[in-house]
């Protein structure tokens, strides 16, 4: 996105929800995205609208790509300890 003030380069700096459109299909998201210019620090601010539909298929093939642990330790110390090795009598 280039500033209107200066046409220097920017970057997103905040993303606040402004309205969930309910009555389209698919739903539709309305977001106010707020720029800062890298060269005169000006701030600006644009809406776009978001399918949510896009939104969703995005987290879950984030979801999808994530692996869980257990919690707590299933190891004994033993275990835990049998892959050190100490290199002073190498």
């Amino acid at each position: 996105m280039s500033c209107p003030k200066c046409q220097g380069g920017s970057y997103l700096a905040d993303e606040d929800l402004v309205k969930v459109v309910e009555t389209t299909t698919p739903m539709k998201v309305l977001i106010k995205q707020t720029f800062v210019c890298r060269s005169c620090a000006d701030r600006f601010s644009r809406i776009v609208s978001d399918d949510m539909e896009a939104r969703k298929k995005d987290l879950e093939s984030m979801a999808s790509g994530v692996q869980t642990v257990p919690l707590g330790n299933t190891t004994t110390p033993d275990q835990a300890a049998s892959g050190i090795q100490f290199l002073d009598n190498v």
